[in-house]
């Protein structure tokens, strides 16, 4: 990828230059794993000084679009689409109050119900089988009485890989972390966490039988059940 074909224009140079690679990403052009060049080289083509490249490099970064390797084999490359910097923002928010765990749960209800639907539609047998040892790695963390962990939610996450909807996953997978340390501090009972495990095997096995409407109705009533125990 060559940028010096076309000169920046006047106002801010790294804002420019990190439209430019954006686009460049978003038009295809730039796909995942590509390797940009060098700052200096970068620098020489858009035909500005390394200072406003490195911002826009560490801004892209910062957003998740570039990722910078250092070492052997290190450089710029276009990174695998992450949901860390969605859930750092989220985080943020909630933190400041501007985002409740009960908006949280509306998002959830929108979403979750869906995500098992099309698990259940689309999951292949490494799905299922992925899903299951997550239960079953729940189950051995609540009989041997180990602290909650994200064990609990890795459920959800595989769900949502199993669902095949690319928007889905990244969504779920800043929602679910952002809300596990959201109430993580907050104690489960022995009990409350076996009613956990129980749902997950019943949307499990909806899943595993293709039983779309099942999974989803049960996805339903977990988040629903699961939410008292925040309050």
């Amino acid at each position: 990828m060559n940028f010096a074909s076309k000169p920046l224009n006047k106002g801010r140079v790294s804002d420019q230059v990190r439209e430019r690679i954006t686009d460049s990403i978003l038009r295809g052009e730039l796909r995942v794993g590509d390797q940009l060049p060098p700052e200096i080289e970068l620098a020489r083509q858009f035909g500005v000084s390394r200072v406003p490249v490195r911002e826009a490099i560490i801004s892209l970064e910062q957003s998740g679009l570039l990722l910078i390797k250092r070492g052997a084999g290190g450089g710029i490359f276009v990174a695998e689409p992450s949901p860390e910097p969605m859930g750092e923002v989220l985080t943020l928010m909630l933190t400041l109050g501007r985002a409740s765990i009960a908006e949280l749960t509306e998002a959830r209800l929108l979403i979750e119900p869906e995500v098992a639907g099309l698990a259940a539609r689309r999951a292949g047998p490494g799905d299922i089988k992925a899903l299951e040892q997550t239960i079953l790695n729940y189950s051995a963390s609540v009989d041997g009485k180990k602290p909650r962990s994200m064990a609990d939610m890795d459920f959800h996450m595989r769900l949502a890989e199993a669902s095949g909807n690319t928007v889905y996953r990244l969504t779920l997978q800043s929602l679910v972390p952002l809300l596990y340390n959201s109430v993580r501090e907050r104690s489960f009972s022995q009990q409350d966490r076996r009613h956990g495990i129980g749902d997950h095997q019943a949307i499990f096995e909806a899943v595993r039988a293709g039983d779309a409407q099942e999974a989803a109705a049960v996805m339903t009533r977990h988040v629903k059940k699961m939410v008292t125990f925040w309050k």
